[in-house]
């Protein structure tokens, strides 16, 4: 699971501006609500819409869950991750750390 995974990433850059949005995709906003609670998440976590309102495939074009992007503060998808393995978020921080290098 990513998200719990993201968290020391949050913490350890978000002085620098780097923020995260978790979209939550299955609509299951109890069971949400536990996860973020038991992982202690600090960082938003949103409800994707549904039909029209679908949000995250609309915008992005998003199929598959977990999704990364790195946006930087003009709005410019810089990376893309399609998945999250173990150890990626080693490769996250790389890419956070050049990101914010950049602005």
């Amino acid at each position: 699971m990513e998200l719990p995974r993201l968290e020391p990433l949050y913490q350890t850059y978000r002085e620098q501006g780097f923020e995260i949005i978790a979209v939550e995709s299955q609509r299951d906003r109890k069971r949400a609500v536990k996860f973020i609670a038991k992982n202690q998440l600090s960082y938003p976590c949103l409800e994707n819409g549904d039909g029209d309102a679908e949000f995250i495939y609309q915008t992005f074009k998003v199929s598959t869950y977990p999704t990364s992007f790195l946006i930087d503060g003009e709005g410019r998808i810089l990376f893309v991750h399609v998945g999250f393995d173990k150890g990626d978020e080693e490769n996250l921080a790389r890419e956070i750390e050049r990101v914010l290098a950049l602005d």
